[in-house]
């Protein structure tokens, strides 16, 4: 499916924008300006259906980013087609797919920016939270930084958001590959810089 066209993105990202200030009047957004010009992969916590919609309106881009989602999402009679025009693509979380990781490394060697919820899937209130390699499998082979993200957890009606973007850094590791262990070092360390950025609020 065809993407929206950039034009047509910005043109959405402002009705959504004063959309989703209808069901939560105060949104307060911070850590814009960490955000480089060329290729990142924002990585954020994960809760809620919208969340996408959340990183990607709330950074405020000219350009449209493309978001790895589960594909579950993407077969949504609604949503899932908002979000494959807004750039989604499928993974399949009970598998290895090289395919999605193709898709995410070619989407960042190109110049482009990239969304991932590391947790791979919503993380309800009182749930432990274990983070998937993906993103730091992707940002170690092509050498594109991570930047992690925190958007509030539970989004009750009428109540603030908070969306904070943190600083973006390249994870390092050893060798030109990383390891399993590196790989499993490096995302709870993600997590962590994530969930941490809630706490400093």
């Amino acid at each position: 499916m065809k993407m929206f066209s950039h034009r047509t993105y910005r043109i959405l990202r402002a009705f959504l924008w004063g959309f989703m200030h209808l069901g939560h009047p105060v949104v307060r957004v911070s850590g814009r300006e960490n955000i480089p010009d060329g290729p990142v992969i924002f990585c954020c916590n994960h809760s809620s259906f919208s969340d996408p919609i959340w990183v990607i309106v709330g950074a405020n881009l000219d350009n449209l980013p493309r978001t790895m989602a589960k594909k579950e999402l993407l077969e949504l009679p609604v949503l899932g087609w908002l979000y494959r025009k807004l750039g989604a693509f499928p993974v399949d979380r009970a598998t290895n797919d090289i395919g999605a990781i193709k898709t995410a490394m070619k989407t960042v060697r190109e110049g482009d920016k990239l969304v991932i919820f590391p947790e791979g899937t919503r993380i309800r209130k009182g749930k432990k939270s274990e983070p998937h390699n993906g993103a730091i499998l992707i940002s170690t082979r092509s050498n594109v930084p991570v930047l992690p993200v925190y958007l509030t957890k539970e989004k009750k009606l009428f109540h603030p958001i908070r969306l904070i973007f943190g600083a973006p850094y390249t994870p390092e590791t050893a060798g030109s590959k990383a390891t399993p262990e590196e790989l499993e070092q490096l995302s709870a360390e993600l997590l962590r810089k994530i969930y941490s950025l809630g706490e400093e609020q």
